[in-house]
């Protein structure tokens, strides 16, 4: 599992995991409207899509890709679709259920995943994946939630605030995980990534690491911040803070899965 297809595949499937995992947890609280949950559902199927796309292309297409994870990518989509349709029923429930089971399998899918990735402990890359699943559904959900609240008044700021406690868990567990990896990470082979840089060679993969700690931290950094805003019920201030911090940790996800599949 390697090359540039196969880190696209890990941050879109990453992505629609923890997206749907936060979407099912915040419509259990039954305090937010159908119309946010039916959003961030289609959301999620149209991510869904891509991932499935990208992993049946990269991870599916050789013989160690075969078998329970393509088949367990393919049930979180099938759910993913089930989880958008029963938004449409008459109770939150289906939904909170679905949802669940979803995200359950999306887990499941990256853990196994995990043990494609050549070089790496198992339970290490498994950690790193759904670690990197939870900051980017944590962030995205609180984006989307932020501008909810200008449709729903009256929505209390305990739920963005639940939501952001979240985000900075998340912040913490991707931090030790890349921490735990740091010797893959940082020693990983980064030819072609020089730039044109003379004298350059396979040395940037330290260079790269340290760039995704400073997102890492910058991400928490600004979370926490969104979440002093929250505090001060400043919601609109919140949500703009959500732009950034989904920014960060997406570009932040991208490059440490770069490491990740090209770790020796």
């Amino acid at each position: 599992m390697s090359g540039a297809g196969a880190v696209v595949a890990l941050v879109l499937l990453e992505w629609s995991v923890g997206w749907i995992g936060a979407a099912a947890w915040t419509q259990s609280w039954a305090v937010v409207k159908r119309g946010h949950f039916r959003i961030s559902a289609w959301g999620t199927v149209i991510l869904g899509v891509l991932a499935l796309a990208a992993y049946r292309s990269t991870v599916a297409g050789g013989d160690d890709g075969a078998g329970p994870p393509s088949a367990l990518v393919v049930a979180f989509f099938v759910l993913a679709l089930v989880y958008a349709v029963v938004q449409y029923s008459n109770t939150d429930l289906p939904a909170i259920v679905v949802g669940a089971a979803a995200c359950g399998a999306g887990v499941l899918a990256l853990a196994l995943t995990a043990g494609l990735v050549s070089g790496w402990p198992p339970a290490l890359a498994a950690l790193e994946l759904v670690a990197g699943a939870a900051l980017l559904g944590a962030v995205t959900n609180g984006m989307m939630l932020g501008h909810w609240y200008l449709n729903q008044p009256g929505l209390k700021p305990w739920a963005l605030a639940r939501l952001t406690s979240l985000a900075i868990g998340a912040v913490v567990a991707t931090g030790v995980a890349g921490v735990a990896a740091a010797g893959l990470l940082s020693g990983a082979s980064t030819t072609g990534a020089e730039l044109g840089l003379p004298g350059a060679g396979e040395s940037l993969g330290i260079a790269f690491f340290v760039i995704w700690a400073g997102l890492v931290a910058f991400t928490g950094a600004v979370v926490w911040a969104a979440r002093r805003c929250i505090a001060i019920r400043s919601i609109q201030s919140a949500t703009g803070l959500y732009y950034v911090a989904l920014l960060t940790a997406g570009v932040s996800e991208f490059v440490v899965r770069y490491l990740m599949v090209n770790a020796a």
